[in-house]
């Protein structure tokens, strides 16, 4: 017997932390196939997680390669930044961005920035390859054509850095992304795509800086970013 046209349609999405709602047509009741359907479409979801996995390691292996960094500490910090804010329910949408980071060193009167742009790099930013997936599932093919609409090269120079304070140094990391999303045009675009229907409503409303302290919470940076701040109130 041939599939029926919305074959392997059936989602099962998170409604919070322990709960979860499957999502389906009317006519998926009565349906004889409706078991090997939520079967298959569950096999192409982790699939599809998989992939997305693999491709954020890649992207943080290229980010951590071509970003330059004096300090190890520093460095280590970067790393657990990056592979915690790519876990985050926002993760997905920052494959379309490449960030790298710049320290500079305190006191430098004068400092020559050079920005290498490998074959690696070059092939990112002109767009990956497209991957197949069966077409059959509306959520994916819409979220993924969402993520075609730009891609942004975002460099940050670091030009502080708090020594033995790891949860200060991913604080401070963590505020300079979250700026660079809140306030432009192609950030608040893409970081709107991840975003259900109410907390897209709720985050038009916000300024730019309540923007970058929900930003900060959503990725799990709020704990770092009150140390930031602890720091920076010493400081002053």
């Amino acid at each position: 017997m041939d599939k029926k046209d919305c074959f392997g349609s059936i989602r099962e999405v998170n409604v919070n932390q322990s709960h979860t709602m499957t999502l389906s047509k009317p006519e998926c009741r009565n349906c004889e196939e409706i078991r090997d359907c939520l079967r298959t479409s569950k096999q192409l979801e982790e699939e599809e997680r998989e992939r997305d996995d693999l491709r954020k390691q890649n992207m943080i292996a290229q980010m951590i390669d071509h970003s330059h960094v004096f300090s190890n500490e520093l460095g280590s910090c970067l790393l657990e930044f990056l592979s915690r804010i790519y876990s985050s329910p926002l993760g997905t949408v920052l494959l379309k961005n490449l960030l790298l980071f710049y320290e500079i060193p305190q006191g430098a009167l004068s400092y020559t920035l050079t920005i290498p742009f490998s074959e690696t790099i070059m092939n990112l930013i002109q767009g990956e390859k497209s991957e197949t997936r069966d077409s059959l599932n509306p959520s994916v093919t819409q979220h993924r054509e969402g993520l075609k609409e730009g891609f942004a090269l975002r460099i940050f120079l670091l030009q502080k850095s708090f020594p033995n304070l790891p949860k200060a140094n991913m604080g401070l990391i963590a505020y300079e992304v979250a700026r660079a999303f809140a306030s432009d045009e192609l950030g608040i675009k893409q970081i709107l795509q991840g975003l259900s229907d109410s907390e897209t409503n709720l985050f038009k409303r916000m300024d730019v800086e309540t923007r970058m302290k929900w930003l900060i919470g959503k990725w799990g940076f709020l704990d770092e970013f009150e140390a930031l701040k602890r720091e920076m109130a010493v400081e002053k």
